[in-house]
């Protein structure tokens, strides 16, 4: 079903600004340069012209006088933007890639275009004020962003998912688990997305252009893995796939017009489809961290968990409130978790029993955990069910057809 939007392709000029001056349209520059932005450096480059450093340096005063407003603290955001461009210097060259340019430009699917732009119909009224604190990596103080969280919609943030991780697993090889669905996120007239690369686990990410009402193109600024500057257009329907732990990307030129929305999906790669695993049991670091690589050390330190540990919920919290592919891929990291017991003698089946979710209860006795598994009270998962869910509910019947037993 996906095999005709596997051609990838980027139609657009390397360092081509939209809306500038000649100079400007035909420049060639670096992540290194800082030419549109302070990408890897706060003293930018003369490529695009010194109203950009001037553009930039206002931009971090306003942020600065904007927190220290708020919050009476002095010079946050310029300390916050230091870190940013040591992020955009050191990451990229501290994890693996798995494609060779790092990003793509194809056709986002028809049926989930349609999804994601009717759910933006009828819920773009609802749209709220996202970011409530100034931060560096957007000039909320002049345009903030309204959001539409599509995890509003019952099963609709699966459904994306669902559409988008083949697409993904094809382009890059490698089999992904599901982080983020994040959006509908509405940019407004002079709206600039500082360039940045995202904090991991975001690693392999899509966006699609659900909507705009723009009066010229608002290009996404991306330096692949060459390092070279691309501006890419996106008109609705289109999506952008990028390796977002390693290509900085962002929206530096202003932004002219009404709204911009754009969806985000966000995925991270496990293991291999095909061929042998990075993954270090011993040093117990994600597998797209290269070893002894300089963000190696910081990734440890803000993740002392390790890997398997770094998910920041539990696998009763993923098969209570999470969909089937974050519980899937949540075993495949952890599968001794099934078997953990509290001091009741609870496991993960018994939790996803009484929530009545029949699609986790299902994945996790695909695991090879015992339909009849009992609490510390003797309680099978047939015979929590019927206390705790109504009579006639289909996980009820499904353990029942399995021949699970109520009573030991």
């Amino acid at each position: 079903m996906f095999a005709i939007f596997l051609c990838w392709a980027v139609h657009e000029s390397a360092g081509r600004v939209f809306g500038g001056s000649r100079k400007e349209k035909n420049a060639v520059y670096t992540v290194f340069d800082s030419a549109s932005w302070a990408v890897t450096k706060n003293k930018l480059s003369s490529v695009l012209g010194k109203d950009k450093q001037l553009l930039y340096n206002d931009f971090i005063r306003k942020c600065d006088a904007t927190i220290e407003a708020e919050k009476g603290d002095i010079g946050s955001c310029t300390i916050g933007d230091k870190v940013r461009t040591e992020m955009n210097t050191h990451q990229p060259a501290s994890v693996y890639n798995y494609t060779q340019q790092g990003f793509a430009k194809v056709q986002t699917p028809p049926e989930l275009y349609k999804l994601l732009k009717d759910f933006f119909d009828a819920n773009r009224h609802k749209a709220k004020t996202e970011w409530k604190e100034a931060n560096c990596y957007h000039n909320i103080w002049d345009s903030p962003p309204t959001f539409i969280d599509v995890r509003t919609q019952d099963g609709l943030a699966e459904k994306v998912e669902e559409y988008v991780k083949p697409i993904l697993e094809d382009w890059t090889g490698q089999r992904l688990s599901p982080v983020s669905t994040y959006g509908v996120r509405m940019y407004h007239n002079n709206s600039i997305l500082t360039p940045h690369v995202d904090r991991m686990p975001l690693v392999t990410s899509v966006i699609i252009q659900v909507d705009q009402d723009v009066d010229e193109p608002w290009p996404l600024e991306v330096y692949g893995h060459d390092g070279m500057a691309t501006n890419v257009t996106m008109e609705p329907g289109d999506m952008v796939l990028y390796e977002s732990h390693s290509v900085v990307h962002g929206r530096p030129f202003p932004m002219r017009g009404n709204y911009f929305a754009n969806c985000f999906i966000h995925f991270e790669p496990i293991e291999p489809i095909e061929g042998e695993s990075l993954y270090d049991p011993e040093l117990d670091i994600p597998p797209y961290i290269i070893k002894d690589s300089v963000w190696e050390a910081k990734w440890i330190e803000r993740n002392p968990d390790g890997w398997k540990g770094s998910m920041g919920k539990s696998i009763r919290g993923v098969a209570v409130h999470g969909n089937p592919h974050e519980l899937e891929n949540y075993i495949l990291k952890n599968p001794k978790h099934l078997h953990h017991k509290d001091k009741n003698g609870w496991t993960v089946l018994h939790e996803a029993t009484r929530a009545g979710r029949i699609d986790s209860v299902q994945r996790i006795l695909n695991h090879g955990v015992d339909k009849n598994l009992a609490t510390s009270a003797g309680q099978t998962p047939l015979k929590l069910a019927k206390y705790y869910l109504d009579e006639g509910h289909e996980l009820i019947k499904y353990l029942e057809s399995i021949g699970a037993e109520e009573e030991l």
